[in-house]
């Protein structure tokens, strides 16, 4: 019935695509199934839409929990893209959590709502801005008024976030929940503040917002103080100098840090703030955004941003800056706004650690040493791939046979703690799956070091160990690809050579033959002696 069905259907796990229906492999642009299958979920999303994608995908706690239908825009293997609408759910595949999602086209309705709908409700002939979006928040329309107020033509607003295009927060669904008005501060395009009076309504494709332009007829600076007052965003407002010359309600909540002392003295106690960037590296101070923005004057918008606060709990920000009017004395002041996004932050981290990581082990998965290969050897130095070892447990299966499958479980955790403690610091341990393992060996290595490293694994897989109540013995077949710095070899093609190389060496311990070093692949994938392996220091990574 599924593969049948005129929506298509997609099955993805561990972030890759692991069942798509006739329809699904159509509209992708794929002759058959084997051509989507392993290909990463993301690569099909429009890069507009992965991270509300994600978002949607990461409150779903339970078994059969399903998201809202929502606007999506899919992207075939060609590159073109379907407008479509997305309903994902949690559900399992072959007894592990997956997600299910069913796609419709909404080509046709899309066209027909826009033409019906939007040319009756928005004209460009009135004084106020008129505004279109998708549910989803992005503008559709943008009349001619709009185009005046906000500085901003048509051309560039289209199909940016509305938050964007008015330049500050804007939810339309939150309006008209609110009773379909607010008062708002927005900005231009080149970052003056508006005081605007923003209407909204719904519509089955999305909203319509009526904004109009009441700066002139306020008072600007005590209606501006008031409204930035009020807001959940924290604002500062950072002078030519670096010191903050004010601070919202909202940043100090945020930050942990009273407006007192974000202004007092030399103003400059943010600067200690400890930053970390999305990958939760330490940021030197001269190279945090807000810094770089002093320096070269040019604005960013939405970087995530780890800060610590004064309690020690790391709060990650989704934070903007942009320059305003020029000060006398020092040069441009700067507005930073941020909002703490912690929780979606961590719940973003989970997924994406489960979707990289084996459960079992919490070593890398397949997919994730596949991206660390294809990384690798784009750099140099100690942190190029030298060579791949793919290690395979010769009685895995004789040991679950005998001790149950728990002991087998610690067994692999048992043997991914010892590859761990073997391999140097740039190196990286990974589990294919099964008794699959595999290290990925960083910077040059010695034909000598490299079969004294494979031999020193040999002998720590070797050792008995204690499961529980049992002590069992195990042996690794270990098969090594080196890795040469003219390398053109795709990762799986690397990682595929590592493989054939432990089968030789599996065959070799069977014929009763022991090769003078572990059996090795060449760039051609033809076997080698440790002989031939490259130059590394053994000293330098501690093995």
């Amino acid at each position: 019935m599924i593969e049948g069905s005129p929506d298509a259907v997609l099955v993805h796990q561990g972030g890759r695509v692991v069942y798509a229906n006739a329809t699904a492999v159509r509209w992708l642009g794929a002759h058959y199934a084997d051509q989507v299958h392993g290909y990463p979920v993301t690569g099909f999303i429009h890069p507009d839409f992965i991270e509300p994608v994600l978002a949607r995908l990461a409150a779903l706690r339970n078994d059969g929990d399903a998201t809202r239908p929502s606007e999506s825009v899919m992207v075939r293997l060609d590159g073109t893209t379907l407008d479509v609408e997305a309903v994902s759910s949690l559900t399992s595949w072959r007894g592990e959590p997956a997600y299910h999602v069913t796609l419709r086209d909404m080509t046709f309705v899309r066209t027909a709502q826009r033409s019906l709908r939007y040319q009756a409700a928005l004209v460009d002939k009135v004084g106020v801005a008129i505004i279109a979006t998708t549910v989803t928040g992005l503008v559709t329309k943008w009349n001619r008024a709009a185009e005046v107020i906000y500085q901003r033509p048509a051309s560039s607003a289209l199909a940016m976030s509305i938050g964007d295009a008015v330049g500050a927060s804007l939810e339309p669904a939150a309006i008209v929940a609110d009773g379909g008005g607010v008062l708002a501060t927005h900005h231009t395009a080149d970052g003056q503040p508006l005081i605007v009076r923003v209407a909204a309504t719904q519509l089955d494709t999305g909203f319509v917002l009526v904004c109009n332009d009441e700066t002139k007829s306020h008072g600007v600076e005590r209606l501006l103080r008031r409204i930035v007052n009020s807001l959940d965003e924290g604002i500062l407002v950072i002078d030519g100098s670096g010191s903050v010359t004010s601070a919202n309600p909202a940043a100090e909540r945020i930050l942990g840090i009273s407006a007192s002392t974000l202004v007092g003295g030399d103003g400059r106690v943010a600067h200690t703030i400890k930053t970390y960037d999305v990958n939760r590296r330490l940021v030197e101070p001269r190279d945090n955004p807000v810094a770089q923005t002093m320096r070269t004057g040019k604005p960013f918008q939405g970087c995530i941003t780890g800060i610590d606060g004064p309690n020690g709990r790391r709060t990650w920000l989704r934070m903007s800056c942009r320059p305003l009017d020029n000060d006398d004395r020092y040069g441009t002041a700067l507005l930073v706004s941020f909002s703490d996004i912690t929780a979606e932050q961590v719940a973003r981290e989970r997924l994406t650690y489960r979707a990289t990581h084996d459960a079992l082990t919490g070593l890398p998965n397949r997919a994730a040493v596949l991206n660390r290969i294809s990384d690798s050897l784009r750099v140099r130095g100690d942190r190029r791939l030298g060579a791949v070892l793919f290690i395979d447990l010769d009685n895995l299966k004789a040991i679950n046979d005998s001790l149950g499958h728990d002991t087998g479980d610690e067994l692999l955790q048992s043997v991914g703690q010892c590859l761990r403690a073997s391999v140097g610091p740039n190196d990286v341990v990974g589990r294919l799956g099964g008794d699959e393992f595999v290290t990925l060996v960083a910077g040059a290595v010695s034909p000598a070091d490299l079969a004294d490293f494979v031999s020193r694994l040999e002998r720590s897989l070797a050792q008995p160990m204690t499961l529980g109540a049992a002590t069992v013995r195990t042996q690794g077949s270990i098969g090594v690809t080196v890795v040469t710095p003219d390398d053109q070899r795709s990762a799986i093609e690397i990682l595929r050579d590592a493989d054939a190389a432990m089968y030789e060496t599996k065959a070799n311990r069977r014929r009763h033959t022991q090769p003078k070093s572990p059996n090795a692949r060449n760039h051609n994938g033809v076997t080698h002696d440790g002989d031939r392996y490259a130059s590394r220091s053994t000293q330098h990574h501690g093995r």
